[in-house]
């Protein structure tokens, strides 16, 4: 085993911690509360933030600072590197401070935008044998009410309860309605049923989010401290930093929880939204001890100095970081904005939408974060090293590239077969219990399945996107990333809101965007390096897995046809157990199929495992 592949798996290994307390934290969320319009209102007030933390603090500004501190480092010393690390860090925090303050005081706003208009249903008793809609009017207070007239009141029904503006709009007098609890019942084929939701969310969407926001300045500076690890060959505790935040945003989301409202209303979810301020502090603190081992002495250095009229950079370095990341933030939050923009459009959905997309895109980002960011994480300072080294070097790093995309083949692939194949049995899994039913189930794995489509090429993307960092080009992703955000948008537009499609059909958008991404990745580095080693180091590797990759797939398509009916019914136990034996026939079937094509990674894995059983 190569020591590419060796540090790949030690921060594997530590970022599965991360990803299973990540799968906990939202088996917690959706126990408590299920697929309903309060966990919609969370997830969707931690969705901002959260994508600005992955596209800005733990995506572009993470990367262009290792690579840069990576050169410092070697060219000029650690001590250099520290310095760097400082004046960074300072730049960072007066930054994300002006940035937290704007994003309170605009929460309204961005959830505004984002929550579709809702009219409160207000039912006046009447000599009618059936409910009957009246009007739509604007009451005193100028908001929108939907008059219907029945028998009798519904006793669930309250001064909060409404439905969406749109739909009202579509209502005609006289219409006969039989108005459901969507808290209650949200499934129906019948057209003449109309789910009322018990309130409108986005007032509380826009509290959560304000208590959220100074989560972004502890995450930047949380992926400040990875950087500065990474480039000292640290891998695994930075990862494990995740999991401190995902177990704390746990643990005290549940007590603070608790003790605004015992029941785990949507009061509750103020509890869990201060939980994940106490889970970013937690996140720097547990890396610090590391850090100062290492050489790490905090101190305040701005490194800017007024120059006619101008505040400009003192450290080079300090500047080409920011210069660096400033395309990065584009190109790596490509995915995370086509997330986004799902949210936004998921919506208008039924009910439970952006939670199915929230469990679904945690699954997928499993195997994802396991191989293709863990390789990402280790190819960057390496890379950025033999940039330095003179001579033609553009071979030897697409070599290396294409040994790290053939590793994370080898996991990617039976990764998606298993997610596409299995989705709704690994969500019942994981996520089926309390309020989050075998209905809920079935929609978050259709839409599981529509993301896998798209995972060999976003782990492929995650080791290829910070290669343009360590090579200094990183404006041509950037442009790619605008293009496929116009592409997200116009799909999206069309299946939501033309078409009236499912969820899943946003979850497809993310695959197709993601595979393009990738592409255009992969080509334009072979146009830079010269070559992307694919006669004799990729191709022949990639067949050879996707061939037991197939295999595979034959085999867990005979298990869920003959094996798995009635899944979601079943006890937690005997699906648990069902799962753990499927998964492990199947590992074994991807095995022998790795073995019959002579796949060289397994060969490697095999023996650096039984050279450790000798000694």
């Amino acid at each position: 085993m190569s020591s590419l592949q060796k540090k790949s798996m030690i921060a594997t290994a530590a970022i599965f911690c991360c990803r299973f307390t990540g799968l906990l934290r939202e088996v917690v969320y959706t126990s408590l509360f299920g697929a309903t319009g309060a966990l919609d209102a969370f997830l969707t007030a931690f969705r901002v933030p959260n994508m600005l933390r992955d596209m800005f603090a733990e995506g572009a500004l993470s990367q262009s600072f290792t690579s840069v501190m990576s050169k410092v480092e070697k060219q000029e010393g650690a001590g250099a590197a520290w310095q760097l690390a400082n004046r960074v860090c300072s730049q960072l925090v007066s930054l994300m401070l002006i940035i937290v303050s704007a994003g309170i005081l605009l929460a309204g706003a961005f959830m505004q935008a984002l929550y579709p208009e809702s009219a409160r249903v207000v039912v006046e008793q009447g000599n009618v044998e059936t409910t009957t809609f009246r009007e739509l009017r604007t009451n005193a207070d100028g908001l929108k009410e939907a008059v219907f007239v029945a028998p009798e009141i519904p006793s669930w029904l309250s001064t909060q309860s409404c439905i969406r503006l749109k739909t009202a709009e579509q209502l005609v007098p006289g219409e006969v309605k039989e108005l459901k609890d969507a808290a209650a019942d949200t499934a129906s084929d019948n057209t003449a049923t109309l789910a009322v939701a018990p309130r409108g969310y986005m007032a509380l969407a826009t509290d959560l989010c304000r208590i959220i926001w100074p989560f972004i300045l502890l995450a930047s500076v949380s992926a400040l401290c990875m950087g500065a690890l990474n480039v000292f060959g640290v891998f695994g505790l930075p990862n494990l930093a995740s999991a401190a935040f995902n177990l704390t945003t746990v643990g005290a989301g549940v007590v603070i929880g608790w003790l605004i409202d015992p029941t785990f209303g949507s009061d509750a979810l103020y509890g869990f939204a201060v939980a994940v301020v106490l889970g970013g502090a937690a996140q720097v603190l547990v890396q610090l001890p590391k850090l100062k081992q290492k050489g790490f002495r905090p101190h305040w250095d701005l490194g800017l100095h007024w120059r006619n009229g101008w505040l400009r950079f003192s450290d080079e370095q300090a500047r080409k970081v920011w210069m660096l990341m400033l395309p990065g933030v584009i190109a790596a939050g490509i995915t995370q904005t086509n997330i986004f923009i799902n949210t936004s459009f998921a919506l208008y959905l039924q009910p439970g939408s952006v939670t199915a997309l929230s469990g679904a895109f945690h699954l997928w980002q499993l195997p994802v974060a396991l191989f293709g960011v863990a390789m990402g994480m280790v190819v960057l300072p390496s890379v950025s090293r033999m940039t330095l080294t003179e001579g033609d070097n553009g071979r030897e790093i697409a070599a290396h590239l294409a040994k790290a995309l053939r590793f994370v083949a080898l996991f990617a692939v039976p990764s998606a077969v298993f997610l596409s194949l299995w989705g709704e049995e690994i969500v019942s899994v994981f996520f089926q219990r309390g309020r989050f039913d075998a209905e809920a189930s079935a929609l978050t794995g259709s839409v599981l399945a529509a993301y896998s489509l798209g995972l060999l090429s976003y782990a492929g993307m995650k080791v290829l996107q910070p290669v343009f960092l360590a090579l200094e080009k990183p404006w041509a992703p950037a442009w790619l990333a605008l293009f496929a955000a116009s592409i997200s948008v116009t799909l999206n537009y069309l299946f939501v809101m033309v078409f009236s499609m499912s969820v899943q059909y946003l979850a497809l958008t993310t695959s197709v965007v993601t595979t393009l991404n990738f592409l255009f990745y992969f080509l334009y580095l072979r146009h830079l390096l010269g070559t992307m080693a694919c006669r004799h180091v990729l191709l022949p590797g990639l067949v050879r897995i996707l061939g037991a990759g197939l295999l595979l797939g034959v085999g867990c398509y005979v298990a869920r046809y003959f094996l798995f009916h009635g899944f979601t019914s079943w006890s937690f136990l005997e699906r648990l157990g069902t799962m753990a034996i499927g998964g492990i026939v199947g590992a074994g079937v991807y095995g022998v199929g790795c073995l019959l094509f002579r796949v060289p990674e397994l060969n490697a894995i095999t023996n650096r495992f039984l050279r450790r059983r000798k000694a």
